[in-house]
């Protein structure tokens, strides 16, 4: 479900209603992230969706859009899995159980924010409470109050 999700995410300009996410900052941006998806398939890794290409408006054709990549089948040394990417990127890998995701996610250099998806807030705040990073958002991403 999340990988048909994503696909229907409509990139393109800001001034076209149907758009839900824009185009990268810079053309340096635009390549540190794809450079990153490439560094993922050279180490195994499986693009899940991201590769399909855009249709853009003609004044957009050279802009730096990015469709959003969901990449699978990492280990947890890869450099996309202990790196912030800073782009449409998600790596999405299997785990048993509470104690072994807790501890994969408190296993990275970096740690500002943290994404739980869950039915059960019980372990939300349980989960929440041991992760090593400055922020937790709850089957939400990126809301503010």
């Amino acid at each position: 479900m999340f990988i048909a999700e994503t696909k229907k995410i409509v990139v393109g300009p800001p001034d076209d209603d149907k758009t839900v996410m824009g185009a990268l900052i810079s053309k340096e941006h635009l390549e540190k992230v794809t450079g990153y998806v490439k560094l993922a398939q050279r180490e195994g890794g499986k693009l899940e969706c991201g590769e399909e290409p855009l249709s853009l408006p003609e004044k957009n054709k050279y802009g730096y859009f990015m469709r959003p990549t969901i990449i699978t089948n990492l280990s947890d040394g890869n450099r996309c899995m202990q790196e912030e990417i800073f782009g449409p990127v998600t790596c999405v890998v299997p785990f048993k159980d509470e104690e072994e995701v807790i501890g994969r996610a408190n296993d990275v250099k970096y740690g500002l924010c943290a994404t739980l998806w869950t039915e059960n807030l019980a372990r939300a705040h349980r989960v929440a409470q041991k992760l090593d990073v400055g922020t937790v958002w709850t089957n939400c991403w990126l809301v503010r109050e």
